[in-house]
């Protein structure tokens, strides 16, 4: 498995196309392979795929795995191709489904995964995958099921799942055994601490936190995992740069 950064960690150091370059070139400098294209300003206002293409390439990154809106896969899927291949980008993500699931329950994911069904095929097609990035609302029970599993035992079995581990383990599922039902499933995952504050929990460099990495690591490698992805949502007034790092150096220590 690579390790890769996910710039949503340091979306606000990418607002133009100095601080986009200068963020690529700093996560390359730490040692990581890849980064993730999310909440990129500069990406969509300023730099071309062409020319951050060109940036990675001359820093030795990979773009790994995006977020995009769900609107413009529907709408422009031909010129999201596009993008994705001139990135040399293999997984394309959305980072929520549609307001609908989450208003409608069982009858809003199962229409969703219907509506996705030509996006995944056409996706399929072009050499490319499409991926579902969970938070902890879709284990919430409603009418008697939970949005998770049915997206996990209906959908297409192309569709990929970017797991984020803190927001798996925030609604209360055994990671590794999640892991385990998703082999070949999970590309990419989001590798994110949680750490107990007083009362409340929040996020953490990975290693910082109470996450089972010595189970999670070995978990992902045996279900086929390519990239896991550093994420850091809120840094709480560290530097974002430094708790990426931070991430890396503890992943590299326990040789994971």
């Amino acid at each position: 498995m690579k390790y890769g950064a996910q710039l949503y960690t340091v979306r606000e150091f990418c607002k133009d196309r100095n601080g986009f370059r200068k963020s690529l070139e700093r996560i390359a400098q730490m040692g990581y392979s890849g980064v993730q294209i999310s909440a990129v300003e500069a990406f969509e206002n300023e730099v071309s795929p062409k020319e951050t293409r060109e940036w990675l390439d001359e820093f030795g990154l990979v773009c790994c795995a995006t977020h995009r809106p769900w609107e413009r896969l529907c709408s422009d899927l031909d010129r999201e191709i596009d993008i994705h291949q001139t990135l040399g980008c293999a997984y394309i993500g959305v980072g929520m489904a549609p307001k609908y699931c989450y208003e409608e329950g069982p009858v809003g994911w199962r229409k969703w995964i219907d509506e996705a069904l030509p996006t995944i095929t056409r996706l399929s097609e072009s050499g490319l995958h499409f991926c579902f990035h969970n938070h902890a609302i879709e284990w919430q029970i409603q009418d008697g099921e939970r949005g998770w599993d049915i997206l996990v035992a209906e959908s297409d079995p192309r569709l990929q799942f970017i797991l984020d581990t803190y927001w798996v383990v925030h609604a209360g599922v055994d990671c590794v055994r999640l892991i385990d039902q998703l082999t070949n499933r999970i590309g990419v995952v989001h590798l994110k601490d949680k750490v107990v504050s007083g009362w409340e929990t929040r996020f953490a460099p990975v290693g910082g936190g109470n996450l089972n990495w010595s189970a999670i690591i070995p978990a992902l490698n045996l279900a086929g995992t390519q990239w896991g992805v550093v994420e850091q949502d809120d840094c709480f007034g560290e530097d974002p740069f430094d708790c990426l790092a931070r991430s890396l150096d503890f992943l590299r220590e326990q040789n994971f």
